[in-house]
């Protein structure tokens, strides 16, 4: 993907943000917290007021679906590269960048209390983002044998360690209301299970760097 696009995504999704938070604010600050906090929409009536978060939610769910028709394409033609070449996709390593995203998780410690919303918490997932920093490093590499073993190696070793995480947090969940409410065990399994799939996206990319540069490392020094 040409650095423009890149520049228009990540400039494109801060917008969408901003846009957010300035109609949140305006409508809590002057339209009683209108489209804000959960309301009746069968009697819902339009007013001026409620323009500014209609069009940021309109813009943001616009953004959301063109990301991933972008993504998509994108992922389709590094396919095609990787069956032609039999080497590893080209992708820049600022992509890691994206895993700033996961932050925005935070934003469910404020939505929470105000409007019962819980979403924001999903956000987290992004922190798996940072994943795509090892794998442009590794962008170009030469799929031999040695390097598949590595991929395997790395998934294996991924999938045990976060399908152990999730299987100890269901049984601790499980055993009774996490700090005596069901509301907080909901939302601590959407915080857990969102940081666990962050930690299956990144960890495989993490490992396979560290499995091939470890054995280039020993070689060398033989």
């Amino acid at each position: 993907m040409k650095k423009n696009k890149i520049k228009m995504l990540i400039g494109g999704g801060i917008f969408c943000i901003l846009m957010m938070f300035f109609a949140s604010w305006h409508a809590i600050t002057f339209n009683d917290s209108r489209l804000v906090v959960p309301m009746d929409f069968g009697s819902y009536t339009f007013q001026i007021k409620d323009l500014p978060m209609i069009i940021s939610i309109f813009l943001t769910c616009s953004y959301v679906v063109s990301l991933f028709v972008v993504l998509f394409i994108n992922i389709g033609k590094r396919q095609k590269e990787v069956v032609q070449t039999n080497t590893t996709r080209k992708i820049n390593p600022k992509w890691g960048f994206l895993g700033l995203m996961g932050f925005l998780g935070f934003l469910g410690f404020w939505t929470y209390p105000i409007n019962g919303d819980v979403f924001p918490f999903v956000f987290f997932m992004c922190f798996g983002f940072f994943g795509f920093f090892y794998e442009g490093k590794m962008a170009g590499t030469f799929m031999d044998e040695r390097f598949q073993e590595n991929v395997v190696q790395a998934q294996v070793k991924s999938y045990k360690i976060t399908f152990s995480i999730m299987f100890i947090t269901l049984i601790i969940l499980c055993q009774g209301r996490f700090f005596g409410s069901l509301e907080y065990t909901f939302i601590a399994t959407i915080i857990v299970l969102s940081l666990t799939l962050a930690l299956g996206i990144f960890l495989p990319e993490y490992l396979l760097y560290h499995y091939d540069h470890d054995e280039q490392a020993n070689e060398s020094e033989e």
